[in-house]
């Protein structure tokens, strides 16, 4: 992800800084701790800016004492957990590192026979390379005029070469989604020739209703989705599944055992992450007034921006130019820079409501 190495560059030598000034009071101090003892804004990986809720930090800790054990019993019971929160059958559940695992994993499976995956133009690439390793290529179709997903358009680019239809619904970057039944149907009909992985990373944000219900009946149909990002644990490394049993046991077969990514400690975490629904409500909420905040800045300055239902929003600054994301790195604010439809844009995460007014106030100095 662009930006990431120089921010960990930044971010070391500004912690060495306070460490060496006493600012930080201890070496487990937590990261947003450090960052906060720097002065360092991170508007860049679309983490949550306010988790792990107090909960999850708190059966993290508890459960620190028993990472000598295999978490034999604690995956097994979160994996339930998980099941009975989506209404579904444990089997229909893999766990993994993160959503990025199971895209990783995906890709894996329908790479046996070589061939393409067709994916929307801006979309999420990370996982790119890794699918591009085992043998893949893409056809990358264009949004449509409204910056949605060109359902049609990815249809019709359908060959005897695709081997998976990757959607990112909401959009990263651009933070639009896709109509429930409009994406139902695609799912339906594109899964009679290919695999279709759905990524509902920003589902919770934009208060979605998840596709799990044809995936468990469909081995053609996989949702992806993750504890990253509403509920705060990016770096806890949580992330799952959701797929027909017989899709599931061909995925944790390229696992060394299934479900083995997931530790004692993340697996605690994960759990309360999701028994505190106010948490995510909350962080929902919060996000929304960041995002209007930032949109009633974008129109003071009138800067062009696309309208959101993440915790990110993708904004022009063709009118700044392509050094903006240098100019808020000197004010200790990281942010990404991209190139869509033609132009400059930076897609900015929503950080706390007081991050995102030093955001707006920076820059309205740059601009």
């Amino acid at each position: 992800m662009p930006g990431i190495t120089t921010r960990r560059k930044w971010i070391k030598k500004a912690a060495a800084a306070v460490a060496a000034v006493s600012i930080t009071p201890s070496l487990f101090a937590t990261e947003r701790e450090r960052y906060r003892a720097a002065g360092i804004i991170l508007l860049n990986s679309n983490e949550n800016a306010y988790g792990p809720s107090a909960a999850a930090q708190k059966a993290m800790a508890e459960a620190l004492s028993g990472s000598n054990r295999y978490p034999d019993e604690q995956i097994p019971a979160l994996k339930q957990q998980i099941a009975e929160f989506w209404g579904v059958g444990k089997e229909n559940i893999l766990m993994g590192a993160g959503s990025s695992e199971i895209l990783g994993l995906t890709s894996l499976l329908v790479s046996s026979v070589k061939g393409h995956v067709i994916t929307a133009e801006p979309s999420y690439r990370v996982w790119n390379s890794q699918a591009e390793a085992f043998g893949l290529s893409f056809k990358r179709i264009p949004l449509a005029a409204d910056k949605t997903h060109d359902l049609s358009g990815m249809m019709s680019a359908m060959d005897a070469g695709t081997r998976m239809m990757y959607v990112c619904n909401p959009n990263n970057p651009v933070g639009i989604y896709v109509e429930n039944h409009l994406l139902r149907t695609f799912a339906e009909e594109c899964s009679k020739k290919c695999m279709v992985l759905v990524d509902e990373a920003y589902t919770e944000f934009a208060g979605l209703p998840s596709l799990k219900d044809i995936a468990v009946g469909n081995p053609n149909v996989m949702i992806a989705k993750t504890f990253s990002k509403i509920y705060g644990l990016a770096g806890a490394r949580v992330g799952y599944a959701i797929a027909h049993p017989d899709t599931i046991k061909k995925l944790g077969n390229l696992q060394p055992w299934n479900d083995v990514s997931v530790s004692m400690v993340t697996a605690a975490a994960a759990s309360a992450a999701l028994k505190d629904q106010a948490f995510v409500k909350d962080c929902r909420e919060k996000t929304r007034q960041a995002r209007e905040m930032c949109y009633d800045c974008f129109k003071q300055l009138s800067l062009d921006y696309i309208p959101s239902y993440t915790s990110f929003i993708l904004f022009n600054i063709d009118k700044i130019g392509s050094d903006f994301s240098k100019k808020m790195q000197a004010k200790n604010i990281f942010v990404q820079y991209r190139e869509h439809f033609g132009g400059k844009w930076c897609r900015v995460s929503m950080g706390t409501l007081e991050e995102m007014q030093q955001f707006c106030s920076a820059l309205k100095e740059i601009a």
